[in-house]
């Protein structure tokens, strides 16, 4: 069984394919996925598709990406929604130097962040390819690292960290719609790569695949 830890399922490019992309995962056997907000207008869709699909966790949260459309009485509402609606997350937040406005998105990150502790849930922050020393500062703070169809690149020096970071410290995602698998000729990526995921996860680490499997699993149920 296979956990997607993050996927953006609520996006509008799943309306017509998200029930069947779904019901494939189910047989390819990818049976939970956690879908993180991106800005407030988004929320309530969320909610309405954990209704109708219920191995959809979701969580709220200001993506950096989107901080020019995000308002302070967000902030307030993340509060408000992250109490009243079962979660153990607050996510997608984070920081992103590409984009402008990088005090506001200072601001909003380290608000999410306090709320995240006020209310004892954990976050889901947006991140990049990084070398091992990075990923070795999260793994000590507590965190998961979410790897996805990126070690599908020939290059990725991802590749050299993972074979370093012990496997319960890894989870799988794709981040879909966005960041297709290498030489894909796919329009969009979507959840149904998990298993090419593992199997390019599982090429690095060379333990045995069901083992490795059911360690990811465990450690992506903390978070559902």
């Amino acid at each position: 069984m296979f956990i997607d830890t993050h996927c953006h399922l609520d996006f509008d490019i799943f309306d017509k394919t998200r029930q069947n992309i779904l019901q494939n995962c189910n047989k390819l056997g990818v049976n939970y996925f956690i879908n993180p907000a991106t800005q407030r207008n988004n929320w309530d869709k969320l909610i309405q598709i954990n209704r109708e699909f219920s191995k959809t966790v979701i969580c709220f949260g200001l993506h950096p990406i989107f901080i020019d459309k995000h308002i302070h009485t967000d902030l307030k509402d993340l509060e408000l929604y992250s109490q009243k609606h079962p979660t153990k997350l607050i996510g997608e937040i984070g920081l992103d130097k590409r984009f402008k406005n990088f005090n506001k998105q200072l601001e909003f990150f380290s608000a999410q962040i306090n709320i995240a502790k006020n209310l004892d849930k954990q976050v889901i922050i947006h991140a990049f390819n990084a070398n091992y020393d990075i990923a070795q500062k999260y793994i000590d703070l507590g965190f998961k690292l979410g790897i996805g169809t990126i070690i599908s690149q020939p290059q990725a020096k991802l590749k050299q960290a993972l074979a370093k970071i012990k496997p319960e410290n890894i989870v799988l995602e794709t981040d879909s719609p966005d960041m297709l698998l290498y030489n894909s000729t796919d329009n969009i990526n979507t959840p149904e790569n998990i298993p090419k995921i593992f199997e390019l996860l599982s090429n690095i680490y060379q333990l045995n695949p069901d083992i490795l499997k059911q360690q990811i699993y465990n450690t992506s149920l903390e978070f559902i």
